[in-house]
């Protein structure tokens, strides 16, 4: 078992946790073992598709918009997006035109009705 030392900032303790592969049975532990950071090179439509999914709040940062991507495939990804889109447009023309049903019953009417 690795000794802290008493004064250690959590970096440093998560650092020496590593580095001796003792976990003290913290689970998130593993996951900082786990993590590689790695430069790549791609197309600048996945580029674009990783801005864009930030934009649009599907990832929260380009870094897990890659991920995603890898998770889950490109196709789903850019399905999700476009779905995620229409969605906008969607609300943009309601909030610009109103919403397209005209005979919808409103609150006093359901009330109305709770009240028979």
């Amino acid at each position: 078992m690795v000794q802290l030392a008493r004064y250690a900032s959590p970096v440093e303790q998560a650092g020496r946790l590593i580095a001796s592969g003792d976990t003290l049975g913290v689970p998130w532990v593993h996951r900082l073992m786990t993590l590689v950071a790695v430069t790549i090179k791609v197309r600048r439509e996945i580029a674009e598709l990783a801005e864009e999914m930030v934009r649009l709040g599907l990832a929260r940062s380009r870094n897990h918009a890659y991920n995603m991507m890898i998770e889950m495939g490109l196709r789903e990804v850019k399905r999700l997006v476009e779905r995620r889109k229409a969605v906008r447009r969607l609300v943009e023309e309601f909030m610009k035109n109103g919403l397209p049903y005209t005979d919808l019953p409103t609150v006093k009417d359901v009330e109305e009705e709770r009240a028979r």
